[in-house]
């Protein structure tokens, strides 16, 4: 589904910025343009192109809270006796999922995940800061 301005709408939440709930397979993500100092236009550009190519921006952005944040898990959060055993690499990625994912101005991507428990419920988040790659994360809550 290409994201226009026709339907988007306008976010309650956050003033000046928009959104749009998307299905990729089973997963319902919500896509919010915030357009800062760019045009809506520029930031439904790349709204669009990471929906165009959602596979692989998944994939990246998966690497980088794995890359980030599975020895911390093993290391610091994993309990035994609390139903938390450490993880491998797959189970890790299993427990994640999207819930949104942030576009601001031409090239901001915070792509935010669901952790099923494994750090108390916070979130992680994948950052992008060229509209390409996913160099930086950060856990929030």
């Amino acid at each position: 589904m290409k994201i226009t301005t026709n339907n988007l709408e306008k976010d309650p939440d956050l003033e000046g910025s928009y959104k749009i709930v998307l299905s990729f397979n089973e997963d319902a993500i919500v896509f919010r343009l915030s357009p800062d100092d760019a045009t809506l236009n520029e930031t439904l550009a790349l709204a669009n192109n990471v929906a165009s190519n959602f596979k692989a921006y998944k994939q990246l952005a998966i690497e980088a809270i794995t890359r980030d944040f599975l020895d911390n898990y093993n290391d610091n959060w994993a309990d035994e006796d609390e139903g938390y055993p450490q993880l491998t690499k797959e189970a890790f990625i299993s427990k994640l999922t999207i819930t949104t994912i942030n576009f601001t101005s031409t090239d901001l991507i915070d792509v935010f995940f669901n952790e099923d428990g494994m750090f108390g419920y916070h979130t992680l988040i994948a950052q992008s800061f060229d509209g390409e790659t996913f160099e930086d994360t950060t856990m929030f809550g």
